[in-house]
């Protein structure tokens, strides 16, 4: 705008100054509805500029009126932080009422006056992703990220991840959780969504790490908290057996703790795994171990 306004005043300096210069003025004659308005050429330029100057000055003030956050800014605008506010609480609503593409609507309109935009295109994208419209979800996200502040980064970079799950984006995600577990390794959600993606891509050794995390901050129930620890070490276990090196399995085995080496499921899964690579005298081992703690079971 500054750029345009010094080419256009140097222009103006060109038609001014030439004919002053060269001692004739020339004339600027116009005729309007049958009336004739004479004047010389400099008067005509000095009109001109004056004339651009009160529009600058019009335009200058409409745009502090417009971009204020004052009640008639967003009247002019079209922009209530009340309208906002009521379509947020009547997207709740439908929330609750499992009406998902009211709900996703009413957010995304609700920016149109939010004091906080970022907060309705990211409640919208959460809403989208619940709902399985992913396309919708990326280009809320996509609003989001032009508004987001850093103290808002790390809902943004949730629901992103969110997304990424259910896009089967793992390897995009594990990159944004792991930064996270550095950053809030104490995070419940941060730890849920981590278990979900190193779940997905059968990196059980990953979900048993963060277990002992998981129950700490109680991430889970502590009856689906074991279901998904015995599902991690079962897992792994059978990921060891196809192992070229089936000593492998044999050497994880025994670095882990008590608790899970008289796991007497853990020890079935061991002992079954075992006979499939050959290894039989550790199999039986286990066996006579499982058969102790079976009898005393049934005594």
């Amino acid at each position: 705008m500054f750029r345009i306004l010094i080419i256009f005043l140097v222009l103006v300096g060109g038609f001014f100054l030439g004919p002053l210069l060269q001692g004739h003025q020339g004339s600027a004659v116009f005729v309007v509805a049958n009336y004739r308005i004479s004047m010389s050429f400099n008067s005509f330029v000095i009109l001109l500029l004056l004339g651009l100057l009160c529009l600058y000055i019009i335009y200058w003030l409409f745009k502090k009126i417009f971009n204020s956050k004052t009640a008639l800014g967003n009247w002019l605008r079209s922009k209530s932080p009340r309208k906002a506010m009521k379509r947020i609480e009547q997207a709740q609503f439908s929330l609750l009422e499992g009406d998902y593409q009211q709900a996703s609507k009413l957010f995304m309109k609700s920016a149109k006056g939010a004091h906080n935009i970022t907060l309705s295109y990211l409640l919208a994208a959460q809403t989208q992703i619940d709902n399985d419209q992913l396309i919708s979800a990326n280009q809320s996200l996509e609003q989001a990220a032009k508004t987001c502040q850093p103290k808002e980064k790390f809902a943004f970079q949730l629901v992103q991840i969110r997304l990424q799950i259910k896009n089967h984006e793992y390897e995009a995600a594990k990159v944004v959780i792991e930064r996270l577990l550095n950053e809030k390794p104490r995070n419940p959600e941060v730890l849920r969504l981590a278990d979900q993606i190193y779940y997905e891509m059968s990196n059980f050794q990953a979900v048993i790490d963060l277990m002992p995390s998981m129950y700490k901050t109680k991430a889970y129930s502590e009856s689906q908290l074991d279901q998904f620890k015995q599902v991690a070490y079962i897992g792994r276990i059978k990921q060891l057996s196809t192992d070229e090196d089936p000593l492998a399995l044999i050497k994880w085995w025994k670095s882990q703790p008590k608790a899970i080496l008289n796991n007497l499921a853990y020890q079935k899964a061991m002992a079954n795994y075992l006979k499939q690579l050959g290894q039989t005298a550790e199999a039986e081992k286990l066996l006579v171990t499982i058969n102790k703690i079976e009898s005393k079971q049934k005594d």
